[in-house]
């Protein structure tokens, strides 16, 4: 099977990120995946997690630590106009040393890597008569696809998290019907690797706060102290079986959500203002979380052809997250 269509049109890519997103809320689903809009300055939590994958991507290419934790303090050398500069200082610290209590957590593993941030695009195909989509295809990137030490293959999922992560919270329930690793494993097969299971593993942000006269740098050996002292609090490995019966849900809802993403486009196409054809869910969990809140619960409208409002901009790609392709 073909696996990669490097001509294809991005908004055509399904990613499980594009997914959820229209699945909390159209609007800004249409903001952010129809128009491509998307805030100049990323989000803290965002920053973090892409630079925390950053420092696990090169890890696995046999990096170092000491070159990882180079990298990533390079990274935050300059402090933009933006950001407060204690706060960009103890990020920064944060960032270093839970990447050096990582490779010091996992320093034995004895997982073997076989392939690395590997990007996909496969088909997205009706469950009832197999034919692939002519509008969409399924895409994203995978973290790494691992050889356990019992010789299963197993997709690798990194996460940072900023709640409990013990084996007995609500965390691990809710990535049980997550859909992401379902797509992952099908992806993972249409390239040819036979995995079995779904390896998660996460990382803790950490609940220490700087003290009153303290530097971010006796921050940073106080957290690394911290995650010495009690490592299961920060780091957690644990596999998320896919059944075949899970795989073939996934496929049946994600072939119903493009079908009903054709039918809003289409009302969108005879509407003068597009935007009315996506509806909001304005709420508490899903504004708070949202880059477009402060345009959308304001009322300001955009559309092709209207000015960008100030701090955002248009990508070219919906999905720059797919740009490099791991080997």
């Amino acid at each position: 099977m073909n696996t990669t269509t490097a001509a294809s049109n991005p908004r055509s890519l399904l990613t499980s990120t594009r997914l959820t997103t229209l699945r909390a809320c159209p609007r800004r689903h249409y903001l952010r995946y129809e128009l491509g809009l998307a805030r100049v300055r990323q989000e803290a939590a965002r920053r973090f997690g892409s630079a925390y994958h950053h420092g696990m991507e090169r890890r696995n290419g046999g990096v170092s630590l000491v070159d990882v934790t180079t990298e990533a303090r390079a990274g935050y050398a300059t402090c933009p106009d933006w950001a407060e500069p204690t706060d960009w200082a103890v990020e920064c610290e944060t960032l270093a040393q839970l990447l050096a209590g990582y490779f010091w957590r996992y320093e034995n593993d004895n997982l073997e890597v076989l392939a690395a941030e590997r990007s996909f695009e496969i088909p997205l195909t009706n469950p009832d008569s197999g034919k692939p989509s002519r509008a969409f295809l399924l895409a994203g990137k995978i973290d790494a696809i691992v050889k356990l030490p019992d010789g299963r293959l197993a997709v690798l999922e990194y996460k940072t998290a900023g709640e409990d992560i013990s084996s007995d919270s609500e965390y691990w329930l809710r990535l049980r019907c997550d859909g992401q690793i379902s797509l992952y494993v099908i992806a993972a097969r249409a390239m040819g690797f036979d995995v079995a299971t779904v390896l998660y593993d996460v990382t803790r942000k950490p609940t220490i706060r700087l003290r009153q006269h303290e530097t971010p740098e006796q921050y940073g050996k106080r957290l690394l102290d911290d995650i010495g002292e009690r490592p299961d609090f920060y780091y957690a490995r644990r596999e998320v079986p896919r059944l075949e019966d899970d795989l073939a849900e996934y496929r049946a809802e994600v072939w119903q959500q493009a079908q009903q993403l054709l039918e809003v486009r289409r009302r969108a196409d005879r509407l003068g203002d597009p935007s009315r054809a996506w509806f909001r869910n304005a709420g508490r969990f899903t504004c708070s979380y949202c880059d477009f809140a402060q345009v959308c619960l304001n009322g300001i409208r955009v559309a092709p052809g209207t000015s960008i409002p100030s701090g955002y901009q248009i990508l070219t790609d919906v999905n720059p997250e797919l740009e490099r392709q791991g080997a």
